[in-house]
């Protein structure tokens, strides 16, 4: 299956990248401390400088005078054709050395425009899948400023593709945490038995999005469908995510579900705290 346009990629904030790293070390099975080896998507010790590694050797498969112009186009410091024709590993290698975690996964998306690898393919087609609603999601949850809730959805993003189960939970879970932010940030109060389905009406009213406060007949429809998706990802969990015990014959969600879930779950978070942002810029003198 084809990946994203990789412009998706470059769009996405850097603490979604960050998060993404030791899942892409994790497909071609390498660890910290070796290259190569290991089953692929297993995590444990997956670091970034086995993707360094991994990096490295792609391009010293390159002819020698390659090199350069390769390390300079991927955004590496530039070198001599000398240096490069004396060891290509360590060539790239030493480039590498100031590339911070963040950027790994821009230099793999440049690499792939340049040079031909079935583990580049692997690394960002099988692992990152971003959507192009990722980065407008990441975008508007990290602006709203609550670290918790920008790493529900990072996590999330990171289990949509390997962990069906696990994303689906985060998702709802998501929700429920952007919910009760803002219901504590109007000055508002939640009850702990309180589940997502009312945690919603309360966030809604706040916000002025319940269906019964507007009067056009499609607001109203498009606000009560709102509300029935969030109870429905609240069942979809209930039924597919790892809450529960699976039990002998429950479904098993697949990576479909998983995207299908966790980017419903991010197109609401999304308007919640884009539209609690505007109330409060509305409200301000």
């Amino acid at each position: 299956m084809a990946g994203p346009p990789l412009v998706y990629w470059r769009a996405v904030p850097s603490r979604v990248k960050e998060q993404t790293v030791r899942a892409a070390s994790a497909v071609c099975g390498v660890r910290e401390g070796c290259y190569g080896g290991g089953a692929v998507g297993v995590r444990g010790d997956m670091h970034p400088a086995a993707l360094k590694r991994l990096i490295a050797e792609i391009i010293s498969q390159e002819k020698s005078y390659r090199v350069p112009s390769i390390c300079s186009a991927i955004g590496l410091a530039t070198g001599t054709d000398g240096e490069a024709f004396s060891g290509k590993f360590r060539y790239v290698e030493r480039r590498l050395d100031a590339i911070g975690s963040e950027k790994l996964l821009d230099l793999v998306a440049n690499l792939k425009t340049l040079v031909q690898s079935s583990k580049l393919d692997a690394i960002f087609n099988s692992t990152i899948r971003c959507t192009p609603a990722d980065s407008i999601i990441s975008s508007s949850i990290e602006n709203h400023g609550s670290g918790a809730v920008a790493k529900r959805w990072t996590d999330a993003l990171e289990r949509r593709q390997n962990d069906p189960e696990g994303a689906i939970t985060l998702a709802r879970t998501l929700l429920e945490d952007v919910c009760k932010d803002i219901i504590v940030s109007a000055g508002r109060a939640f009850e702990e038995t309180d589940d997502i389905p009312k945690l919603y009406r309360k966030t809604a009213e706040i916000l002025t999005l319940a269906p019964d406060q507007h009067t056009e007949a499609i607001f109203k429809k498009i606000l009560a469908s709102c509300g029935t998706i969030v109870d429905s990802l609240g069942t979809l969990r209930n039924r597919l995510g790892d809450a529960h015990s699976i039990g002998p014959i429950r479904a098993k969600p697949s990576a479909r579900h998983a995207l299908l879930a966790v980017n419903l779950s991010g197109a609401m978070a999304t308007f919640l705290v884009e539209t609690y942002a505007e109330r409060n810029r509305s409200t301000t003198p």
